[in-house]
């Protein structure tokens, strides 16, 4: 694999609304962002990932951009983000922006402009059909519920196509004049020294336009339709046009929202020639304690969390590196999702990084994770102010879940939980904001925030500049990077371990879901005369020493731990 400057990124995602706000109005901004890089610089990220600050009506929270060259005026200005971009610089910190470029919002110039004239330069811009029987062009739903398709005001049988909310219109990615105009916006991004783009819903931009009814899959008559929107073929074509006009001048780090990759497309998307940097993996987004099929049996999904990372890492197969996280801005925070209410516990919340935080790949935080910011349930619906929220709560009823269970299964996976006010220190509003922050805080903020944990050593927030330090250790950090995988002691439950081995290193990590001791033959791990000789133990969640004795590793609750693996095994295959 040729070495990139990217290879190396320990990243930082920023929801900017919610994190620092400097002017009062209750919204966080830019200015926000640069006062708080000393403690992003602190944690040792070296990438922020910003979630959109373009001039935005907030319908879908900034992912509806009304244009594409400017700042919203609630973060701030261009000078602000020309200010951020160069200050982070100083600090070795590049900068990534949110692209939305598989819609923009009804209120962007481009699709006011294609309403007065459908047909024409703009209206082919985006999707444009005519109705069939007196409704829509066919029952595709939307993402967010409800057709996928809205009328054109004034126009009797005319609709246009939006995968998200009506008021987020998919653009026409089959227009090349259309994808020529969203190089040209990428490029003079770049030209003012950005480090690149994540691209939101980028699987999306192909679609198969067949326009025949498809069957329902819910009591609406609709049909998600996700084979004729995500992935669809010729997709590829569009991605590496993009990154050979748009990227590649730039050595721009580029993050693809894009899921379900196949084995036979890893090398076409992130492989040495591909279209990506990288993709998140997404293999363990659909896991939730208290989803139905776990039940808050934290053993149990906790295997199956194991399984399907190494299931994701098999498709790589080292012909790429896939993003890894626990936390962003659309899932509810890791321990409340991850840990049923008993498990959770100074050593569990310490282990939960650590599972995936060494695989190959890059590594990605949300802000708030490193202190272990928590999910804020709420009594009513009425608290929830996120309309994608309450169109799923609208979707739980009719499909016959009571108001208190439909309720339930908000608070335990809303995307709003992500999303409140960064806790900075227990002031009031948790030292956000001055004024009346856009969205409630956290009540819990008078105790669990940034400055309390700054103070005390034993807090999470050092466990998670440790981890960070551990990884980016000089002599360490090529291993965690480019080094082979071998999983280990798949067939013990609980049990979350691998390898990470190149000819200067042999690295064990060992991470336990388990309430009580287990004790682990060493042989198993095919590590004993390794851990006898001269091992180097590079983080535990416990004060107190591992147990090694007589051939055997005794894991305590909860427990995680990092080796590098000494004596004449260090290295060897």
């Amino acid at each position: 694999m040729k070495k990139q400057w990217w290879h190396r990124t320990v990243g930082y995602q920023i929801y900017p609304k919610s994190f620092q706000d400097t002017n009062g109005d209750g919204i966080g901004d830019l200015q926000g962002v640069i006062r708080r890089l000393d403690k992003i610089a602190a944690l040792g990220a070296n990438v922020i990932w910003l979630c959109p600050v373009f001039p935005s009506p907030m319908v879908d929270n900034g992912y509806d951009v009304s244009d594409y060259m400017d700042i919203d005026p609630c973060f701030g200005s261009m000078e602000d983000m020309k200010e951020l971009i160069a200050k982070a610089k100083e600090k070795g910190i590049r900068i990534l922006m949110d692209l939305v470029a598989n819609h923009s919002s009804d209120q962007h110039e481009w699709f006011q402009k294609a309403l007065r004239d459908p047909y024409g330069k703009y209206g082919n811009y985006y999707v444009f059909r005519e109705g069939r029987a007196g409704g829509p062009p066919n029952n595709w739903r939307s993402i967010f519920g409800g057709s996928a398709w809205e009328k054109v005001p004034g126009r009797e049988n005319l609709y246009y196509l939006h995968l998200f909310t009506k008021q987020q219109p998919d653009l026409n990615w089959e227009n090349p004049e259309l994808r020529e105009e969203i190089c040209r916006i990428i490029r003079e991004w770049m030209e003012l020294g950005l480090g690149g783009f994540r691209l939101d819903a980028i699987s999306h931009l192909k679609k198969n336009y067949d326009y025949e009814d498809l069957p329902a899959d819910g009591p609406d008559g609709l049909c998600l339709a996700f084979d004729h929107i995500n992935n669809v073929k010729g997709l590829s074509d569009f991605l590496l046009e993009l990154k050979e006009k748009a990227f590649a001048p730039s050595d721009a780090l580029t993050i693809g929202e894009y899921d379900n990759m196949k084995p036979e497309d890893v090398e076409a998307v992130i492989g040495e020639n591909g279209s990506f940097s990288s993709v998140f993996d997404f293999s363990h987004t659909h896991h939730n304690v208290y989803y139905p099929e776990w039940n808050g049996d934290t053993l149990g999904m906790f295997n199956d969390y194991r399984d399907k990372l190494f299931e994701a890492q098999k498709v790589v197969d080292g012909r790429g590196l896939l993003c890894n996280f626990l936390e962003n801005h659309d899932k509810n925070r890791c321990i409340d999702r991850f840990l049923a209410k008993e498990d959770r516990n100074p050593h569990s919340i310490r282990m939960l990084p650590v599972t995936n935080f060494f695989l190959p790949g890059i590594v990605f935080l949300y802000q708030g994770q490193e202190i272990g910011m928590r999910d804020f349930p709420k009594k009513s619906m009425d608290e929830y102010v996120d309309a994608p929220t309450h169109a799923e709560y609208e979707e739980f009823l009719k499909k016959g879940l009571t108001p208190e269970e439909a309720l339930f299964r908000i608070n335990s996976n809303s995307r709003e939980h992500s999303r409140t006010p960064m806790q900075w220190d227990g002031s009031e509003n948790a030292g956000f904001t001055t004024g009346t922050p856009w969205f409630a805080v956290n009540p819990n903020y008078t105790w669990l925030n940034y400055e309390a944990q700054e103070k005390d050593p034993d807090s999470l927030l050092h466990f998670y500049r440790k981890l960070v330090s551990v990884r980016r250790r000089p002599d360490l950090e090529e291993t965690f990077i480019y080094g082979r995988l071998i999983p280990r002691l798949q067939d013990r439950s609980g049990i979350l371990a691998y390898e990470r081995r190149d000819e200067r290193n042999r690295i064990l990590v060992v991470t336990s879901a388990l309430s009580e001791e287990m004790r682990l033959p060493l042989a198993e791990a095919d590590a004993t005369e390794a851990l006898m000789n001269e091992s180097e133990l590079l983080l535990d969640n416990y004060e107190t020493a591992p147990l090694f004795e007589k051939g055997e590793l005794t894991l305590r609750p909860w427990e995680c731990l990092v080796i590098r693996l000494g004596g004449k095994e260090r290295g060897t295959d």
